[in-house]
């Protein structure tokens, strides 16, 4: 990091002006922030969370950054999804139960994780997946998130 912190002062000091570095490789952001689920990591999280919010769940709902920091202060909704199975308040039936994202990362009989990019509308993009296999949780098996890359690095857009 401190190359890297080092390689921007250069370059802005030789150029008159300070540019954003870009966001680093996808493989990066998906050790680091897959860890950060394993790790049960909220303040790290949150680090990739921009002050607009995110869009959460299937259908894509708007959720503002206040309020997922409310969410994770309170242990409820997408911090149950997140870190926390025995929060989350969807019960389907009785053979298997929901499991947090966590959990799935940490327990399952099989992970695999993947990162590809892509430009949209313009904009760079990180696509983070988690393939799991865990006969105890309910769920599809695959995880995803999609990043921005933003000013100051990747920036999360969507979380399952």
């Amino acid at each position: 990091m401190a190359g890297a912190s080092q390689a921007r002062a250069q370059s802005a000091s030789a150029s008159g002006k300070s540019t954003p570095a870009p966001a680093g490789p996808p493989a990066v952001l998906e050790r680091e922030f897959f860890a950060a689920i394993r790790d049960g990591d909220a303040k790290k999280f949150l680090s990739y969370v921009p002050e607009q919010g995110i869009n959460v769940g299937s259908r894509a709902p708007h959720v503002s950054r206040p309020e997922i920091e409310q969410q994770f202060a309170q242990h409820r909704d997408l911090y149950c999804k997140l870190f926390d199975s025995s929060c989350i308040q969807i019960k389907l039936d009785a053979s298997v139960r929901p499991c947090s994202y966590r959990e799935l990362l940490t327990h399952s009989e099989k992970v695999r994780t993947a990162a590809t990019e892509a430009v949209r509308g313009g904009v760079r993009q990180a696509i983070l997946i988690a393939e799991v296999k865990n006969d105890h949780c309910s769920g599809l098996g695959l995880i995803d998130f999609i990043f921005n890359e933003g000013h100051g690095g990747w920036q999360l857009f969507s979380a399952p």
